[in-house]
């Protein structure tokens, strides 16, 4: 853990213990799926070794202490949005009951100076943007967004917030296999999120029912977000960029019309902005909402993000860069390279601290 001190933290050690009890619930739920599929193979379209034994579910005591020896892994693509949501809702309400300006030590205002802390009780707070260390007011990059390292048990979940400057970005990407919760402490981003309809997985082209075609293109990744424990950008030389460059599949997605906490406005063009802004919480799930890009409004942002499990390469849980191209059945997802503009650097603020080992 990278907190210093949880001394009127606003409600964050709730969170950890609500990420615990989630994970544990989705351990569960991921056992009792295998031992359906295993139990029942007909109803699933794999095949089944009869010289496998057949193993009752276990408890919850069974799966945790299993964990201390050895994580188990989870795959939280085989269950519905609706399933993963009724899961996480403990989680949810722990981090709607955060205390932000506790948290971030902030003192309220109810003057308009500031950003929005809660909008129907009038409550403001000053930005912190400018108060992470190390200091970055000479970064080759102009879209700096930095990160606050608060918690990770490793392979379960990762706790840490996104602090947005004015105007500052983080560019479309995805969750691959994960469900997302995030809170907003204070400010307001502009939300693109997207469905998953399915990966494009052919060779060359993919073509669809209806004709349409969404091709496949290489893409060479940075490691910004390989794991967001180690968020910090870092230059690759080109040399061991082609070298470790890697293929990833265009998705095929659809707009997420209705994501949770989003509020869509319009402006005098009559185009329509979906916002999101303190204190709401969000979700993502693998299929639902689980590519997404937020721009922070004109006096910043910052999002407190659990993330079920954690992003982890060797798990193919590697977080892809995307470019939307919209057509007349939805959107083709291209995978693109780290943009050029863009960094998160992580930093240290107040309790949250710089950790060697987490």
């Amino acid at each position: 853990m990278c907190v210093s001190t949880m001394t009127n933290d606003g409600g964050l050690r709730n969170v950890f213990q609500s990420a615990d009890l989630v994970y544990n619930q989705l351990l569960v739920l991921d056992s009792q799926k295998k031992n359906h599929e295993r139990n029942n193979p007909t109803s699933v379209g794999t095949a089944y070794n009869a010289g496998d034994k057949r193993k009752p579910s276990r408890s919850l005591s069974e799966l945790s202490s299993m964990s201390l020896l050895k994580t188990p892994k989870i795959n939280l693509s085989q269950h519905s949005s609706e399933t993963l949501r009724r899961t996480v809702a403990p989680l949810i309400h722990s981090m709607g009951q955060l205390d932000a300006a506790a948290l971030l030590s902030l003192n309220p205002n109810q003057d308009g100076n500031g950003a929005v802390l809660d909008g129907k009780e009038g409550l403001y707070v000053p930005p912190i943007h400018d108060r992470i260390v190390p200091h970055q007011r000479f970064h080759r990059s102009h879209n700096i967004v930095r990160y606050l390292h608060a918690r990770e048990v490793a392979d379960k979940y990762t706790v840490g917030i996104f602090i947005f400057p004015p105007g500052a970005s983080i560019p479309l990407h995805d969750h691959p296999s994960m469900v997302v919760i995030s809170r907003v402490l204070y400010g307001e981003l502009k939300v693109k999120s997207y469905n998953v309809v399915s990966n494009v997985h052919d060779d060359d082209v993919e073509e669809m029912k209806d004709g349409t075609k969404c091709e496949r293109s290489p893409s060479r990744l940075r490691s910004s977000f390989n794991r967001i424990k180690n968020f910090v950008s870092r230059t690759v030389l080109s040399s061991l960029h082609d070298e470790h460059m890697a293929t990833q599949h265009k998705l095929l997605v659809q707009e997420n019309k209705s994501p949770m906490g989003v509020q869509f406005s319009s402006d005098e063009e009559g185009k329509s902005s979906a916002i999101i802004s303190a204190p709401n919480v969000t979700a993502l799930y693998p299929d639902e909402g689980n590519c997404h890009s937020f721009v922070a409004g004109p006096n910043g942002a910052a999002v407190l993000d659990v993330l079920l499990p954690p992003y982890a390469e060797d798990e193919h849980r590697d977080c892809t860069f995307y470019e939307a191209v919209e057509n007349e059945h939805g959107y083709c997802l291209t995978p693109i390279d780290q943009p050029s503009d863009f960094d998160c650097l992580s930093g240290e603020y107040g309790r949250f601290k710089s950790c060697d080992r987490y």
